[in-house]
């Protein structure tokens, strides 16, 4: 009996710590999150050719690399991209939630064949979540490409050109899970 009254009161001690010091460490974690979400990611980039011209391009292959894309960025070169990386292909869906700047978006087969092509998506940066359009490619592909606004034009880009960029690169890490594609 002794035992359990003294479980009792240190599991009671612990109880009345957590509710004193959730709201502190509530507001740390929530300040954190805002600030390190509300920064341009910076991830792995790799060298490809495309149209003949050499670009930087950044691989997002985890579901959250995905999810935030170009969002926060005030500003990409027009030799610069993000490839968006899965595991089959699949017909995709993109919003400009948080993003600041215009964007073409490819989209790209196995084979890193252009398929079809959005030309100029509106940034969505402050603008409510209900109001932002979605730009949906109309078949599946494997990969899409999001680069500066006036690229796919710039380039001519037409359905068909290949993108280069060693197949290494486009291979997804083990520990990914199906649901993060």
């Amino acid at each position: 009996m002794k035992n359990k009254n003294k479980i009792l009161i240190q599991i009671t001690i612990l109880a009345v710590i957590i509710v004193l010091y959730s709201p502190f460490i509530h507001r740390l974690s929530a300040q954190y999150i805002k600030e390190s979400f509300s920064q341009p990611q910076n991830l792995p980039s790799v060298s490809a050719r495309f149209k003949g011209y050499d670009f930087k391009i950044m691989l997002a292959k985890k579901r959250d690399e995905k999810a935030k894309g170009l969002m926060f960025y005030n500003e990409i070169a027009s030799n610069t991209g993000m490839l968006f990386i899965y595991k089959y292909p699949q017909k995709m869906s993109f919003w400009m939630m948080n993003t600041k700047i215009p964007l073409d978006l490819v989209f790209f087969s196995e084979n890193m064949e252009v398929t079809e092509y959005i030309k100029n998506m509106i940034p969505g940066y402050g603008k409510k979540i209900d109001l932002l359009p979605h730009y949906t490619s109309k078949g599946e592909a494997k990969y899409a490409l999001e680069l500066k606004a006036g690229m796919i034009d710039e380039l001519s880009i037409k359905v068909g050109d290949k993108l280069e960029i060693p197949q290494i690169f486009l291979e997804l890490p083990n520990e990914i899970q199906y649901s993060d594609y």
